[in-house]
């Protein structure tokens, strides 16, 4: 890996209200609104590892609880499935200026290099972060048949 050491020189910034006026406007986008609600439905940071003839799914879930998650394998493949609810609040009469907390759900799938042993899966779901241990499943050994 090659590391580039970038000079970064402090730049002489002024602020000034009539300068964010203009950068807001000429940077205005109706579609940037859509970027900012589509971003929870992208996918979500995942490592996958192989060692000791198991293979391993480790999966940031933030603002996701353990009952909301879904793990489904099916020979080599593993779907994982979150959702986030959003609290419902009593009162009706804030004035929000943001508002990002939100129901959500999200799931992805991947392409493992071997078939798995489904009945030997294990998950555990702490601080956000889902770590799925998959067995692979033995290999089927060739066999010589006798015909009788």
């Amino acid at each position: 890996m090659k590391i580039v050491k970038i000079n970064q020189k402090p730049q002489e910034t002024y602020y000034t209200p009539l300068r964010s006026l203009m950068d807001e406007f000429f940077n205005y986008s109706p579609l940037s609104r859509w970027d900012d609600m589509l971003s929870p439905f992208e996918s979500l940071s995942a490592d996958i590892w192989e060692e000791d003839n198991k293979i391993f799914v480790k999966m940031a879930m933030p603002g996701v609880q353990k009952e909301d998650i879904k793990i489904t394998v099916t020979g080599d493949t593993i779907s994982i499935e979150g959702s986030s609810k959003e609290t419902k609040e009593e009162k009706e009469d804030k004035k929000y200026y943001l508002k990002n907390f939100s129901s959500y759900s999200y799931s992805q799938r991947f392409n493992l290099p071997s078939p798995i042993d489904a009945d030997k899966v294990e998950a555990e779901f702490k601080d956000g972060v889902l770590t799925v241990q998959l067995p692979k499943a033995k290999e089927s050994q060739s066999k010589q048949i006798e015909i009788k």
